[in-house]
Formats: structure tokens, sequence, C-alpha cells
């Protein structure tokens, strides 16, 4: 059991009008807003952040490139990225 003391007058005054709205006890008020504060506290530490289907975001990057230009480019012959990343880690994993 614990024992919680209210010092100020006007928050133990709006427990007891929030306790009388919602039809409960005093005591099992102040329990829940307890959990509910412990609750939010330890979800402080979480990042939360929506996740997204990354196959419904997909899309290609289509740069134009000059000829000259695209001579002195890297990696330019690759049409499909994922299917080459795709080859290169099957192809070293089975050397």
């Amino acid at each position: 059991m614990l024992a919680i003391k209210i010092d100020n007058p006007e928050i133990e005054n709006k427990f007891k009008e929030y306790a009388k709205k919602q039809k409960k006890s005093l005591e099992d008020l102040v329990s829940d807003a307890l959990k509910l504060f412990l609750d939010l506290h330890k979800k402080d530490d979480e990042l939360i952040y929506a996740k997204k289907d990354p196959m419904k975001h997909l899309h290609k990057i289509k740069y134009d490139y000059d000829e000259e230009f695209c001579d002195e480019v890297a990696l330019t012959h690759i049409e499909d990225s994922a299917k080459y990343i795709h080859d290169l880690r099957r192809k070293r994993k089975y050397e």
C-alpha cells in the first residue's frame, strides 16, 4: 500500500471532481493516474516512428546524363541497382 499526500488543495479538489464525474473512487483514480504517468515515462526512452512498407515507397532515381559525362561516372551501366546488388551478393556467397 502506498499513501500519497497532496498538499495542494486545488489539485486535490480537481481529483475529487474528476472521480465523481468518472464514478470511480479517489484511490482508483489516483492509481490509474500513476500507472498512466509511469507508462508514459517508460515510453519516453523509446523512439516512436511510423513504419512504412518499403515496397510501396520504392522508386527508381533517373538522371539525364550527357554522353560525355556518362563515360566518367562509375556504375552508370547498371539499369536495375537492386538486381545488380542481389546478383553481386549471391555471386560472392557461392564463390
